[in-house]
């Protein structure tokens, strides 16, 4: 944790520190130690528990488990007592709510969430692997009659382990992937989602039209955009190399290539010369450097990277 933060903006880190890793040890201590070290953390933790009531009224498909060792410092209040609750209450907590980013938001929804610039590796209990892009959330429902996980948001590599008894199915939004013992890649991208298959076979369908429910083989790629599909076939090595840290363009636009670089950096990458934003580029980049390959992706067009204040790259023309 850094002391540059407020007690309220810490008092969330450790909530969702404590929410993803609720079996590290070495966390907790450091987590008691901050909450004891000053009345504001306690104070500030109290209201963070508010905060955590307001997102648990919020009707989702997740469930919350945490680790006895800390969940006694958690009084969440049930949702009658809450709104019964004085005024001040309520008041914390939305200030609370005012510093909390969109990605916090959405690790308060998500089972799973890989941050900015890392990749997450899910081991399921049934033996099944998921490897989370940057950025990407997940929620999981796991029982005796039903393997289903949910992407929420972002990119994921689902590595299945076949059970014929017990399907494994994805959902985004309208979509269910239905697993036919194989490894497969889903990616979330505004009303698009795009299936592309490595090894064995999927079945796609969808709520909304059945002239897009069909199976798909290893190299068989679908995109996906409300009631329309499309369909086509790359290399099987290309599908999820983004796991490796490879981005693969295959006559892609500069615009879409930029799309896949945000979630590898922290920094704000802006296009200020739209000139350049359908520019196609074909190659391999490496995503472990954003800021390398964003300037190789644009240099043979002519375009240069502006760095400012060293967390914000203008793309412009020379």
């Amino acid at each position: 944790m850094t002391e540059r933060k407020t007690p309220a903006q810490a008092a969330a880190s450790w909530y969702l520190f404590l929410r993803e890793d609720p079996d590290d040890e070495n966390l907790l201590c450091q987590f008691e130690e901050w909450l004891v070290s000053d009345p504001a953390h306690a104070q500030a933790w109290a209201d963070m528990n508010i905060t955590a009531s307001v997102m648990a009224a919020v009707p989702s498909s997740s469930s919350v488990s945490c680790k006895p060792s800390w969940r006694r410092h958690m009084h969440f209040s049930t949702h009658r007592r809450f709104v019964a609750g004085c005024g001040v209450a309520l008041a914390a907590a939305f200030a609370a709510l005012t510093f909390i980013t969109p990605d916090m938001l959405m690790r308060f929804r998500a089972d799973h969430y890989a941050p900015i610039g890392q990749t997450r590796n899910i081991h399921l209990a049934d033996g099944s692997e998921v490897i989370l892009a940057p950025r990407a959330a997940i929620s999981i429902t796991m029982n005796a009659s039903e393997r289903r996980v949910h992407l929420i948001q972002g990119e994921a590599l689902f590595k299945v382990h076949h059970e014929l008894a017990r399907p494994f199915h994805v959902t985004t939004g309208d979509i269910t992937v239905t697993d036919i013992g194989t490894v497969f890649d889903i990616k979330m991208e505004n009303n698009d989602t795009t299936i592309g298959v490595r090894e064995g076979a999927v079945h796609v369908a969808s709520r909304r039209s059945k002239l897009v429910e069909r199976n798909l083989y290893a190299g068989d790629w679908e995109r996906i955009t409300d009631d329309t599909a499309s369909t086509g076939t790359v290399p099987i090595a290309s599908v999820g190399a983004w796991s490796a840290g490879i981005l693969i363009a295959r006559n892609e636009t500069i615009t879409n290539l930029i799309d896949a670089l945000r979630p590898w950096t922290a920094t704000r990458i802006i296009l200020a010369d739209h000139k350049l934003s359908n520019k196609r580029v074909t190659g391999t980049y490496d995503l472990n450097q954003p800021e390398a390959s964003l300037r190789l992706i644009v240099d043979a067009y002519g375009g240069k990277v502006s760095s400012l204040m060293s967390w914000v790259d203008i793309v412009s023309s020379r």
